[in-house]
């Protein structure tokens, strides 16, 4: 695909026509390439691949029309005395094929500014008007026809960049082969030396900062939006790319009819350049709002001229920077800009053309169903949770590794003599606390997780409960693999257990997954993974100290008994000692100056059972040990605190990405 060159708008001659009818036999239309360029005239049959197929040419034509339209934007926090304005009065109109940015000194409002553009503020009171082609903003037409860049860019670190656009283009244009649509985009962003790279992390090498942004921005023309809005786009990038991206961003704004609006900090002249529009803003305030070229000329009507040679935006954010410019010449900038826009204020609203941008994405609606996002999710997450090596991989490595040195630590319980019932115990103890423990490295990994999943949901990618159905479902089985590593090698292998395996791998499976809900509680209740972690670690260490294996609940304080039934552990160690005790044939002891702890003689209780005897000898010692079977009544309860957990989960997840 050939990519204009120049800057200016280029002249699109071709008009696209785009007709959806119940049940034509043929579709004419005509398709526009993005630049501008004619393609060609293409007829379509009407049926699976006709439907794909018009997806694929409403997605090559231009959008319509827009216009993006913003007036007297408060935003204040706090109550009563404690009350601070953040944003005061910002107003602004911008109409499609122009590139908007959002300067000012650090504590301006940019990011503020844009995160109440983007409905994105949580907190205090925002007020104003927002609308987009003549109609309010809401959260829906926000996902339908926009698009937010953050700051962070958030993808999937182990899929390719091309697996990641293609199951984006999967999940913003529903089912079929969309593979000359990335192509295009590919093409368009520049990302063709890199599309077979892994996205990479802090910790695995993949792509580089700006290549990460060209995604971001990639995944956004995508979706065909009427308005992207970016924080920060060029932040950490050097000169030449932050020039290269700017300049990509304003020639899709021309060639396919896209408003951007960016918040930037300190940009060079030749990003400058680029711009159409500014918005200067200073302590909340705007200071400007027009054409980037004219802004030197309105400051020079206001007695302070531009310098011949500097820097145009570092002379703008220097005249409001209150730290290094007088606080009486800030407030005469800000109060003659108020005056200014006063006085001009008109009925000039340009007569725009303004379309409804409805018909790419009705047929996108007519395609995309809940069990396609589903089944797209659910693909892309199994393909993560096989290539992940942190979250769960890892686990099942450390597991298998761990409890296979625990078992030959207790190599002397492969004896079944009651000498050795203290060992055995601890022996089978040991494989589910440690187990348990290990999920707190899924704290981290679902909080990043959740961060790429609430830019999904915020920019209609995805319903968040599609993914976390998908990630629920896909989970289920991995803890059966945690159980395998833990159990096969170390305590059947080694150690010779006898008890039922399949009882046994149910058992561990159920107490993991329990702590497996614990951390995805934990991984979305705070914005700091580490938190989260530690956290984790409390809750954990506290289900261990109050488990029964070394304290009586009888002996706790009333204050903190309670703690003994709500904590996990206790109900898996007493099922759990239990069931490895009753597959085992234990002799009869006969105590002398030799014997162990625990020493029963069977004769001497002929009604009882030798299993329940040796329990109850042993509970003396480990207060959680019983001689009756609760293994039913144990799994009951923990997935009960295990649903209780999920539930909690899902609530704070549906809650934050609201």
């Amino acid at each position: 695909m050939m990519v204009d060159e120049e800057v200016q708008e280029p002249k699109i001659k071709t008009k696209t026509k785009i007709k959806v009818r119940s049940n034509p036999k043929k579709i004419n239309r005509t398709i526009v390439d993005p630049t501008g360029f004619h393609v060609a005239e293409v007829h379509h049959a009407i049926g699976k691949k006709g439907v794909n197929r018009n997806i694929e040419a409403a997605w090559m034509a231009p959008r319509d029309h827009s216009v993006f339209e913003f007036r007297n934007i408060n935003y204040i926090v706090g109550e009563g005395k404690a009350q601070k304005p953040i944003l005061t009065n910002v107003s602004g109109r911008v109409s499609d094929g122009s590139t908007v940015a959002i300067l000012g000194p650090s504590g301006a409002g940019k990011t503020s500014l844009l995160m109440a553009l983007s409905l994105g503020i949580t907190s205090g009171k925002v007020t104003g008007s927002i609308e987009l082609n003549g109609k309010a903003l809401t959260n829906q037409s926000f996902k339908d026809h926009c698009f937010l860049v953050e700051q962070s860019d958030h993808h999937w670190s182990f899929l390719s960049c091309l697996e990641t656009l293609m199951y984006a283009a999967s999940l913003l244009l529903g089912p079929g082969n969309h593979s000359a649509v990335v192509d295009s985009i590919i093409e368009k962003m520049g990302l063709q030396s890199c599309k077979d790279t892994k996205v990479g992390n802090d910790f695995v090498q993949g792509l580089s900062g700006g290549q990460k942004r060209r995604l971001s921005i990639a995944i956004a023309l995508l979706k065909k939006p009427a308005v992207i809005m970016l924080d920060e786009p060029t932040s950490g990038l050097d000169s030449a790319a932050s020039v290269a991206i700017v300049s990509e961003l304003r020639k899709l704004a021309k060639t396919e009819n896209l408003i951007v609006i960016m918040t930037i900090h300190q940009p060079s002249t030749k990003v400058y350049n680029d711009f159409d529009q500014v918005i200067l803003m200073a302590r909340g305030r705007q200071a400007f709002i027009g054409e980037a070229a004219a802004a030197h000329d309105y400051f020079e009507t206001i007695g302070h001229p531009m310098v011949h040679m500097t820097n145009p935006a570092e002379f703008l954010v220097d005249l409001v920077n209150s730290d290094f410019t007088s606080e009486d010449s800030v407030l005469s900038i800000l109060d003659e800009w108020k005056q200014h826009t006063s006085e001009t204020h008109r009925s000039k609203n340009e007569t725009l053309v303004v379309g409804s941008n409805d018909d790419f994405h009705q047929l996108i609606k007519r395609k995309k169903s809940f069990l396609h996002e589903l089944s797209t999710i659910f693909g892309r997450h199994a393909l993560l949770v096989a290539r992940d090596p942190i979250l769960y991989v890892g686990r099942i490595v450390l597991l298998l590794i761990s409890n296979t040195i625990f078992a030959l630590a207790y190599w002397s319980s492969r004896e079944k003599v009651q000498a050795q019932a203290i060992n055995f115990y601890y022996a089978n103890a040991w494989p589910i606390s440690l187990g348990s423990m290990f999920a707190v490295v899924a704290v981290f990994g679902l909080n990043a997780e959740f961060k790429s999943v609430i830019r999904e949901v915020k920019n209609g990618m995805i319903n968040p409960l599609t993914y976390i159905i998908a990630k629920t479902v896909l989970v289920l089985p991995v803890m059966l693999l945690f159980g395998a590593a833990a159990i096969s090698t170390g305590v059947y292998a080694i150690l010779g257990l006898k008890a039922n395996y399949g009882i046994y791998l149910v058992l561990y499976a159920i107490s993991m997954f329990v702590f497996e809900c614990i951390a995805e509680v934990l991984s979305v209740a705070f914005i700091n993974p580490l938190m989260g972690m530690l956290c984790f670690l409390s809750i954990w260490f506290t289900s261990f100290l109050f488990g029964g294996t070394f304290l009586p609940p009888d002996d706790l304080s009333v204050v903190i008994r309670w703690l003994y039934h709500a904590m996990p552990l206790s109900y898996t160690f007493n099922a759990i000692s239990y069931h490895v005790f009753s597959g085992e044939d234990w002799p009869s002891c006969v105590p002398d100056a030799n014997t162990g702890a625990v020493c029963v003689e069977f004769d001497e209780s002929p009604d009882e059972a030798p299993i329940a005897l040796i329990l109850e000898s042993l509970s003396k010692i480990i207060p959680n040990v019983s001689g009756d079977d609760n293994r039913v009544e144990a799994m009951a309860i923990i997935l009960g605190m295990a649903l209780g957990y999920k539930i909690l989960y899902v609530a704070i997840f549906l809650f934050k990405s609201s």
